[in-house]
């Protein structure tokens, strides 16, 4: 699940376009216009920075690099290089314009590219979180409305596990898929959800019940993209696609203040959440989902020999993470424990259940506090119908295949991190007889936030 940018980032003068056209007072500003010397040039686009700044305009770009090389078992020795390029416009309404209040225009385009290294291994977890066919589209575009303190809606194209089955401890740093979606779930239907790299229209609301408790709920498009065509930005709707559906409740323990302190800030990339500034020091989630998709069934045939058909399928999953050591006098060194299972309807879904969990901690090396080591194990298992058609196929299917990660994140500096990487994919695929997978690689991120005149430090 990758993207391919090979060309130079222009300045997004793009971004200047919109703010001179909801403010074209803006576009006569003479320190903006004045070039006569390096220097000046400079302090105009500090001012220029500040300015979109103040206006609520954020622009950042996002790569990530994943080198990882099977260096045993699995289908081939050989290493993979996969790419992953975001392009991240965020519009604060309130900022921008006087009198819009609570507003978010959010705007993702996405390129990936390289070579997908579960070519190599052999593995359905996928090694590489950021693997997906070499293309550009537009992953993301959505407007949010809060409401009344409590409320938020968001309709358009959009991420469903930006918000729902996500834990910021693992999803933010591991290179194996699995930690960021549950495997029976980022499978489940036709395609998946409407989640990287392909999403669907979607209607997405969410409350606040107390000071520690949310509820939200998505309704989108039941079939993401084209199936038949991963390149490009495709949005189609038809009757056969069906809906899906995700609900969830979570519960949060705050760090500081409750769920309503301070103003909400706009996330972006990330994949973490939209609506409020979630620096918790624990969550605890329950989600159900659901498709009124028809799908085949796994080992049902009619008396033609085509599958039968089932109208919808569901699963459900529980997730919790929680912070359970602080280093003494520094709240920002801390060892996370994190957690996820899940399940599927076993009749249309290959994997029927889901199970991982593992440990993050940050600070771990004395002088080193924003660096994150992170131990995980992520199964995946086989449900008894899958098995049951590979039989009737003349082939088996082993039970479950697991995966063992150990990383770590080095902060460079809030624009460069190095991840050094290790993998071990026990039952790839589960192929009988394919042997065990040691992965051994590295992932390198470069973000630029545009806009912010104190961007590197």
């Amino acid at each position: 699940m990758a993207i391919s940018r090979t060309r130079r980032i222009l300045p997004p003068l793009w971004g200047l376009l919109l703010l001179v056209l909801l403010n074209p007072g803006l576009g006569h500003s003479e320190e903006f216009l004045r070039f006569e010397s390096l220097n000046g040039a400079l302090d105009t686009w500090k001012a220029f920075q500040t300015n979109m700044n103040d206006h609520g305009i954020l622009l950042e770009t996002v790569n990530t690099l994943d080198v990882l090389s099977n260096v045993s078992g699995g289908i081939h020795q050989k290493t993979a290089v996969v790419g992953d390029l975001d392009l991240l416009l965020t519009v604060d309404t309130e900022k921008l314009i006087s009198g819009w209040q609570g507003g978010t225009l959010f705007v993702y385009g996405l390129g990936t590219y390289g070579d997908d290294p579960s070519k190599h291994v052999g593995d359905i977890q996928a090694v590489s979180g950021i693997a997906a066919p070499n293309t550009w589209k537009l992953f993301e575009a959505w407007y949010q409305q809060n409401l009344f303190e409590r409320f938020s809606l968001l309709a358009g194209l959009y991420d469903v596990t930006s918000e729902f089955d996500v834990m910021a401890s693992s999803s933010e740093l591991f290179v194996n898929s699995s930690f960021g979606t549950g495997a029976e779930f980022a499978t489940s239907g036709k395609i998946g959800p409407s989640t990287f790299p392909a999403t669907s229209l979607g209607i997405r609301g969410q409350a606040i019940v107390n000071d520690n408790l949310m509820v939200r709920a998505v309704l989108a498009d039941g079939v993401p993209g084209n199936p038949n065509n991963p390149h490009g930005t495709h949005i189609q709707l038809s009757e056969d696609d069906g809906l899906f559906g995700t609900m969830e409740l979570a519960y949060y323990k705050f760090r500081k203040g409750d769920i309503l302190a301070g103003k909400s800030r706009r996330l972006t990339f990330r994949r973490v959440g939209r609506s409020a500034p979630l620096e918790y020091e624990a969550k605890v989630a329950l989600g159900l989902w659901g498709y009124t998709t028809s799908l085949d069934h796994l080992s049902k045939v009619e008396s033609s020999g085509s599958p039968s058909k089932q109208h919808g399928t569901y699963g459900l999953y529980g997730l919790a993470e929680y912070d359970v050591y602080h280093e003494q006098g520094d709240n920002d060194q801390e060892l996370t424990l994190f957690g996820r299972a899940g399940m599927a309807d076993p009749r249309v879904n290959r994997f029927s259940q889901y199970y991982g969990g593992g440990l993050v901690y940050r600070g771990l090396f004395p002088g080193r506090n924003f660096d994150q080591t992170g131990i995980g194990v992520a199964a995946a298992v086989n449900g008894k119908y899958y098995k049951r058609s590979q039989r009737k196929a003349g082939q088996s299917a082993d039970n479950a295949e697991i995966t063992l990660e150990v990383t770590h994140s080095i902060y460079v500096n809030r624009n460069i991190f190095i991840q050094p990487d290790v993998q071990y994919v026990m039952n790839p695929g589960t192929v009988p007889g394919r042997k065990n997978a040691l992965v051994l690689g590295v992932r390198l991120e470069f973000n630029l936030n545009w806009f912010n005149p104190q961007r590197i430090s």
